[in-house]
């Protein structure tokens, strides 16, 4: 049996990482597992060399559709790639759900016929997408499973505590709409997108502020804010996507606005974070153990995963 993990070639960002991640792990438990590298419209696994940023994870990649197209194949779509599902033949057919939101800003649901005719088990990321897959798919819960993911091990590093300061964090790539009015109103505060950085600044300057806000739609269980806590910064969010399940996103409900547009009590709650820091900080410690929990609980979803098909599942 063969496990061949759908992602987009030359593409680096959470979703790609993740199916890199599954791979390696698939082959330290002793499967056969490879990348079935895509592009927009073509069926054809791609050639190609995984991304630099992916090299550490040692995978191998498919390189026909002969190869896949076989009843000992296990094919893993992600919501991105549903499309492809009824054009890759005689194989078994797994959906992940990295992300509920991206898949239906990309199909509005129309394929929904076509998952649950052909796709065997479907594996979730979140509490979210797990909701969406019972109750709108209407998937049995024994063919629904869950395969989270984890940070870096760079973000997880303990080093010194060193002096905070009233610094805010924030992804202008998601929902920086509803965060502008609240740059303008809060000038006290020293606003920091978190774009165009390396790693080794996005840690740099997770340790340095006290605040990390995040308004976008969280489609999914999303690594920034995991990325921040664990690095010690408090967070606040909306109530959208991943971030309404306290499985996903599990932080006291004082640090989740339903309305964006709160503005006074979300300043309110930024400045009892920054007059009280290391007291608000203790908020977030079981987020912060959920989190550091992550890796040990991903690579034994994946065994889970892969002994699903071993054993005839």
């Amino acid at each position: 049996m063969t496990f061949y993990n759908v992602c987009p070639a030359g593409i680096e960002s959470g979703g790609p990482e993740l199916a890199h991640q599954m791979c390696h792990r698939l082959d330290e438990l002793g499967c056969d597992a490879k990348m079935f590298y895509i592009t927009s419209n073509v069926i054809e696994p791609q050639d190609v060399p995984a991304s630099g940023k992916y090299l550490k994870y040692n995978t191998q990649h498919a390189v026909s559709l002969s190869e896949i197209e076989n009843p000992q194949s296990v094919v893993i779509f992600n919501e991105g790639a549903t499309g492809l599902i009824p054009l890759v033949k005689g194989c078994r057919k797994v959906l992940w759900w990295m992300s509920v939101d991206n898949y239906l800003i990309n199909t509005d649901g129309r394929d929904i016929d076509v998952i649950r005719q052909e796709i065997e088990l479907h594996i979730v990321q979140s509490k979210y997408a797990y909701e969406y897959v019972r109750n709108v798919v209407k998937a049995d819960e024994s063919h629904i499973m869950y395969v989270s993911d984890y940070i870096g091990d760079i973000y997880m590093t303990e080093v010194p505590e060193i002096p905070r300061h009233n610094i805010a964090l924030y992804n202008p790539k998601k929902g920086f709409d509803k965060i502008k009015p609240l740059i303008e109103r809060i000038s006290w505060l020293k606003w920091v997108p978190l774009i165009g950085l390396t790693e080794e600044d996005m840690v740099a300057y997770m340790h340095i502020a006290k605040i990390y806000i995040d308004f976008g739609n969280h489609p999914g269980k999303d690594r920034i804010p995991r990325e921040a806590a664990t690095c010690g910064c408090c967070i606040i969010t909306n109530k959208k996507g991943s971030a309404a399940f306290y499985e996903d996103v599990s932080i006291p409900d004082k640090y989740k606005f339903g309305s964006e547009t709160d503005y006074d009590d979300i300043e309110q709650s930024m400045r009892y974070i920054c007059d009280n820091f290391y007291e608000a900080k203790k908020d977030f410690d079981e987020y912060r153990m959920r989190i550091r929990q992550e890796k040990a609980k991903f690579n034994a979803d994946v065994e889970n995963f892969s002994n699903f098909f071993k054993l005839g599942g």
